[in-house]
């Protein structure tokens, strides 16, 4: 069994998430090991419980592994865990972290340069209007746009993203092959097919019920660089997401609405409580360094790595600390304060302006 392996079969085992498979490796410093112990073993960790160890050594679980595996090589479903190529890094800034991924399509490195645009299933004309209008800009300027694939919001934004001839990721609340809604399985196969992809951290039959939703909008923000809430009621799960974006460290941006319309309510007590108010593409680029310098990448680049004096006070910070020994991202997370998936982003800024560079061992100043 390899370590893949021991991540998908726990998985694949029902009531078993990454906090009790996170207490399972502690206990035990390898998760192949959770499947040679004893019943008694696994009971004695917290949560487990008899029900659970009894799943999980299950002798039947080999069997299912396989059989998860040969249905989704014949639908054209990669599973990916953090051991496997083309794990996206960035969710390793969770405190869970998914045990695997589902993946329809592909994701490339570019897809780091992302937006998750969110709002309601049943938006207003409004809401619709500027989805789409400000995905297409994202779209246009090389942005990957990430949403869940729900109706409403969501459905305008993948949309738009396409029309634009651009990338977006859809993640589901379901397993791939119970894409819902059934109504939006033809947006998912466009997706897929070369626009970009549809993940989802559930197996491939998985059924959505209410509590997958807001899980899968942890991926959703920790996808991307910035959550922008289009629209959004007084409990909207659009709400859920832009908390855990701000959890993460990610930019909140906010598109205000009527203060005497019920659909904007939550939009506008975040933008009350902090986020950002955005109204244009550029309000968007005015937050989002990385995006900033993406939609300036066609300008002839000056002489000199001093485009330091265009750097954030972020990205300034950060460049002013590099130089030829390298120095790694825990190092610089614990120098500069900066919460980690925002110094991951200010890092990729740096990187596009080619004012750094990866070395082993870390990041030194770009030649």
């Amino acid at each position: 069994m390899t370590p893949s392996d021991a991540l998908l079969r726990l998985a694949l085992v029902p009531g078993v998430g990454p906090i009790l498979a996170a207490r399972m490796e502690t206990a035990f410093g390898d998760l192949r090991e959770v499947f040679a112990r004893r019943m008694d073993a696994l009971q004695a960790i917290d949560g487990v419980g008899a029900e659970k160890a009894r799943r999980i050594c299950d002798p039947r679980g080999e069997e299912a592994l396989a059989d998860e595996r040969a249905r989704c090589a014949a639908a054209g479903v990669r599973i990916l865990t953090r051991h496997d190529d083309g794990w996206p890094r960035d969710l390793a800034a969770l405190a869970d972290p998914p045990l695997a991924l589902w993946v329809q399509g592909e994701l490339l490195p570019r897809d780091r340069l992302a937006v998750a645009v969110v709002g309601p299933r049943r938006a207003s004309a409004y809401g619709h209007r500027t989805a789409q209008r400000l995905s297409t800009g994202l779209a246009r300027i090389g942005a990957t746009v990430v949403s869940g694939l729900a109706r409403g919001i969501d459905t305008a934004a993948h949309e738009a993203a396409l029309s634009a001839g651009g990338r977006t990721i859809a993640v589901l609340g379901s397993g791939i092959g119970r894409c819902y809604p059934e109504e939006n399985r033809p947006l998912a196969g466009r997706i897929a097919a070369g626009a970009g992809a549809v993940l989802s951290e559930m197996p491939f039959d998985a059924q959505p019920t209410p509590g997958t939703f807001p899980r899968r909008n942890r991926l959703v923000a920790a996808l991307s660089l910035a959550v922008l809430v289009v629209e959004a009621g007084e409990t909207s799960g659009a709400l859920i997401t832009a908390r855990l974006a701000g959890e993460l460290g990610k930019q909140v941006l906010c598109v205000p609405g009527p203060i005497d319309r019920p659909e904007h309510v939550g939009a506008n007590k975040l933008i009350r409580d902090g986020a950002v108010l955005v109204t244009s593409l550029d309000d968007i680029l005015a937050e989002v360094g990385p995006l900033a310098t993406l939609a300036g990448a066609g300008t002839p680049a000056t002489e000199q790595p001093l485009a330091a004096t265009s750097l954030s006070s972020r990205e300034r910070q950060l460049w002013q600390l590099l130089d030829d020994e390298p120095r790694g991202v825990d190092d610089l997370a614990r120098t500069t304060q900066i919460p980690p998936s925002a110094l991951s982003a200010t890092l990729l800024s740096l990187e596009l302006k080619r004012l750094a560079k990866k070395a082993p061992g870390g990041y030194v100043r770009a030649d």
